[in-house]
């Protein structure tokens, strides 16, 4: 499977920039491996699909609607991005 890659920024007020980089990567040594900040996790497609599942109807029911920095990134950033050096594996 190509490998591609997905980034957004999202707020991180915890850091000097204010953002982070949340990067998740498909195809690899992993079906999809996740990376918030300096954080990663490698996932079988099944677990991140039952992620992407919990995470959608937590967030949803306990903080509404997705904020404008999340919608806008989703309709303005292509599907796949290179990744630079540092968010490969």
């Amino acid at each position: 499977m190509e490998q591609r890659y997905f980034s957004v920024l999202a707020p991180a007020p915890w850091n000097k920039s204010g953002t982070t980089r949340v990067t998740v990567r498909t195809g690899g040594s992993y079906a999809v491996y996740l990376c918030v900040g300096n954080a990663r996790l490698g996932l079988t497609a099944d677990e991140a699909w039952a992620l992407w599942t919990a995470m959608g109807t937590a967030l949803a029911t306990t903080f509404g609607p997705t904020p404008d920095w999340a919608a806008q990134q989703a309709t303005d950033q292509p599907a796949s991005t290179p990744a630079s050096d540092d968010e490969k594996e």
